[in-house]
Formats: structure tokens, sequence, C-alpha cells
């Protein structure tokens, strides 16, 4: 008869490596209302280089700051450039934004820019800090109280603009469109 013996603390250390992910992946899921993550999330996206390309922002700020960036999107031209609404009856669907990939502003969220508004009630606030190039997205459920959820965003340099956002742009400035709501 053969007696086999088990360590269970040997066997442990070849688990562990294993369990901990799992245990943390398990435990970590999103906790942030998902209204405010797909608020930060239309924020990314709008950031993201092969959009910002397309934006007039890249023409008219080509070395533009977080801080000015931020400023564009709540300037006339910028503002012209968000996602619609989700369930909104103007612009796409949305099964089309889904298919090119384009998150909605959620519907009941409003975004601003500096500080919460107390007259708002869920919010994206924009922030900027120029000195390490972020975008900071703050989202709350209660404008008096702290944030519920924080992203921060990379601003990337913009390398090449799209012609037809070089067009826009000229275009809307002539008309006396603006691209910075505030200095």
């Amino acid at each position: 008869m053969r007696i086999v013996s088990f360590s269970f603390s040997s066997s442990i250390n070849h688990i562990t490596p294993i369990l901990i992910p799992l245990l943390w992946i398990a435990c970590s899921g999103e906790s942030n209302p998902p209204e405010l993550v797909q608020g930060a999330r239309v924020v990314k996206w709008m950031m993201a280089e092969k959009n910002l390309e397309r934006s007039a922002y890249a023409y008219l700020l080509p070395n533009g700051t977080p801080r000015q960036f931020v400023s564009y999107l709540f300037s006339s031209i910028g503002s012209a450039e968000w996602p619609m609404e989700e369930e909104s009856n103007e612009g796409i669907s949305q099964e089309e934004a889904q298919a090119i990939r384009m998150p909605l502003l959620p519907k009941g969220v409003r975004f601003t820019h500096s500080k919460p508004n107390p007259s708002f009630g869920k919010q994206i606030v924009l922030k900027w800090d120029d000195a390490r190039n972020v975008v900071i997205v703050e989202g709350y459920l209660d404008p008096t109280l702290p944030p519920d959820l924080t992203r921060e965003f990379t601003l990337p340099k913009v390398v090449s603009t799209n012609p037809l956002a070089k067009i826009a742009a000229e275009s809307n400035l002539e008309m006396g469109a603006t691209y910075q709501a505030f200095k």
C-alpha cells in the first residue's frame, strides 16, 4: 500500500498567484454610477487622437493645453462637436452610435467645467492639470457632496489635422463663432 502525502501549504503556494488576481477581478466590479461612467467615456472618446484629428480643435489649438481643450469643448465651435444625448430624437440612433463606437451623452446628466454647479443635479465636471497634461473628469450625483467618480485622461498631441476640420473651423470663425469659452 502506498501512502500519498499532501502538503496544503505547498499546494496553496502554487495556487496563490492564480487566486489573487481572480479575487481582485471578482471584487473590483464597477461601483460608480453607470450614467457617470458613461459621461466619462464620452470625454475619453472626444479626447481620442483619431477624434481630435477630425475636430476643429486640432486646427485651432494645435499645441493646446488641457485647460484650452476644456474651454474649447464649451465654446460655440466645440459644443457642436459633442455627441447626441441617448434617447434623443435628433441625430443618430443608439444602434448607429454603437456601430461606430461613439458613446452617447447620458440622459439627465449635465456637463460643466471648473467646479460643480449647485443648481444642476447629476453632472460631469471637467477640470484640468496643465502641468501633468491631463483632463480631470469628476462625476457627481449630488454636487454638494464629494465626487462619486474621478477619472484622468492624458491629452494627446495631435500631429495631423483633417482638411475638412480646417474648412469648418475657418467657416465658423467667419460667422463669429468662438473656440474658447473662457480664458
